[in-house]
Order: structure tokens, then C-alpha cells, then sequence
């Protein structure tokens, strides 16, 4: 079963005005979406199938200025030096609303009346666009990647928005047209939820972080899918969910010798050092199991020291 596909309507309206501006050339836009899972739901660092998919909402869209633009009848490019605007205006948005994803690719088919499909060759729409978002996403854990393509009705001028995705082998899948939503149903508000919603929350996450580092703790943040944050500190690793701090945080402990994790008690962590104690509490925790390691058989590390 494959996920729906839906677009705010804003969204569509900018789309929308961007593709009758330069039709009967190719436009394009970035869009980005929300993935809302299937309950039951993959835990945050888990990798995102296709299949564990409900809906693809498009809740904001990026559109590349004009004079970037290179447009013809059947193919859309853009200047070199585009990327770097685009992905700024894109980090922008994203870091406004975490659940926010740049993992599909738009443009249009001006040609196409009633329905389209992605072309296949070097630069089209299946190996230059779909293959490498596809190997970003999986970077991430995201196990597929997203193509919406622009085509006309068949009467009318108006635009209908075809969406496709790549399965498990690499294939592709249509998903149908896009139906737009207002503005304000529960699902464009749930895509466009803040970042960690509350201030609180947000002060919290700096402090640590500044205690972490001004302790010389190795430390790595990773932004998740849906809003979730994940926060490697030496033997720590804490995943801070997008309602912090009215949500708890899942705390795992991680030995990098054996990479393997292991769950500990979910807290709430309201100061500014909880996480540093609890990597300092760990990192002795660890020291002990080592130095029991090292001792001969039947020893302890009691006896060892008296």
C-alpha cells in the first residue's frame, strides 16, 4: 500500500503562478514535504520505507529566482552557483519546522496533457533526479526519494501535480495527483510544526550542548526525520523528541568498541548539565566494566585495589 499524496494549498498556488510564468517551458520548484508514517511507527532513528509511509504532505515550497534559470520546452536547469541559494533558503524553512523534509524534486511538463511519467537518461528526471536524492535520503534514513511533476489536464490550463516515488529495487511507483488541502487543516499544521515547540525546550538543548563542548566532550547532533533530534556524547546518546520538554527524552548507552546500544531510563531532564552528568556518569560506568576486563579470573576490582 502506498502512501497519499497532499499539497497546502498555498503551496499549490505558488507552484502554480512559478509553472504559468515560464510554461510553455519547463519550470521548477523544491518542495517540501512531511512523511507521516503508518502506525504502528518506526521509532525516529529507524530507516523510512516506502511501504512504512501514509502521506507525503507538501507544506512548503523554495523557488529558484528567475534569472537562475535556465528553461527550454523539455528540460529545466539551473546556474551553478544556484545550489547554495536554494539550499539556504531551504535550511531556512527547515530549521523553522524540522518536520520539513527537501527529499522530492518539482517541475513541470508543459507538454503532458492528463497524466506524465519521469524520463529516464543521463540529467532526466529518474538518474539525474530521483537516483541522488534517493542516496542523500539514505543518508539520513530515508529509504526513498520523491519526483511531483507538473502536467496539464486534459482541458484547461490549470496544472495537475503527478507524484512518484522509487520502491525498495529502485523502481518507480505512481502515487497519483496531489489533492490539495487548506492552509489550515490538521495536517498542514502538524507538518509545519516549530522547532522543539516551545522556547524552553530550545534553551535547554543550547545548554547542554555549550556544557558539552566547554567540557571537551565529543559530541554530534543530528537532525532527524519528523522533528526529532539525536545527540551523540561519548558513551551517550539522546534522542530528544519534537514536544521537549513536555515530551521525555529516550536516553541509549552506546559502546563505540562494540557499537552496540542499550536502553536506559527515559528522563525528563530539566537542567542546564543533566547531559553532561549523564555522560560523566557513564564514562565511569564504562571504566569500571574495563578495568574489571583487564583483571585476572576471579578477581575484582575491589580486591585489586586494596
Amino acid at each position: 500500500m502506498f502512501p497519499t499524496v497532499e499539497i497546502a494549498q498555498s503551496c499549490l498556488d505558488q507552484v502554480a503562478s512559478e509553472l504559468t510564468r515560464v510554461a510553455p517551458r519547463e519550470g521548477l520548484a523544491v518542495p517540501l514535504v512531511w512523511l507521516s508514517r503508518r502506525p504502528p511507527e518506526p521509532g525516529p532513528t529507524a530507516t523510512l520505507h516506502l511501504a512504512h509511509l501514509e502521506k507525503v504532505v507538501i507544506a512548503g515550497v523554495v523557488l529558484v529566482p528567475a534569472e537562475k534559470q535556465l528553461n527550454s520546452g523539455f528540460r529545466v536547469g539551473v546556474l551553478g552557483e544556484t545550489d547554495g541559494l536554494v539550499a539556504q533558503a531551504t535550511k531556512r524553512l527547515t530549521r523553522r519546522h524540522p518536520r520539513l523534509r527537501a527529499c522530492a524534486y518539482l517541475h513541470s511538463h508543459p507538454f503532458a496533457r492528463g497524466s506524465t511519467w519521469p524520463s529516464r537518461g543521463a540529467r532526466c528526471d529518474y538518474e539525474g533526479h530521483m537516483l541522488p536524492l534517493l542516496e542523500r535520503g539514505l543518508q539520513a534514513g530515508l529509504a526513498t526519494s520523491f519526483s511531483v511533476i507538473a502536467c496539464r489536464p486534459n482541458g484547461g490550463d490549470g496544472w495537475k501535480l503527478q507524484t512518484f516515488a522509487l520502491d525498495d529495487e529502485r523502481r518507480i511507483v505512481d502515487l497519483g495527483f496531489a489533492q490539495p488541502i487548506p492552509d489550515d487543516h490538521p495536517d498542514v499544521a502538524r507538518a509545519l510544526l516549530p522547532a522543539l515547540s516551545r522556547r524552553r525546550g530550545a534553551r535547554l538543548v543550547r545548554a547542554w550542548l555549550h556544557k558539552l563542548r566547554r567540557a571537551s566532550v565529543a559530541t554530534r547532533v543530528d537532525e532527524l526525520f519528523d522533528g526529532w533530534l539525536r545527540i551523540i556524547a561519548g558513551p551517550l546518546v539522546a534522542l530528544v523528541p519534537p514536544g521537549f520538554p513536555d515530551q521525555a527524552v529516550q536516553l541509549f548507552r552506546w559502546d563505540p568498541e562494540t557499537n552496540a546500544v542499550s536502553p536506559l531510563e527515559s528522563r525528563a531532564l530539566s537542567k542546564s548539565g543533566a547531559l553532561l552528568e549523564l555522560v560523566r556518569s557513564l564514562e565511569e560506568e564504562v571504566s569500571r566494566e574495563r578495568a574489571q576486563r583487564l583483571l585476572p579470573e576471579g578477581a575484582s576490582a575491589d580486591r585489586a585495589g586494596a
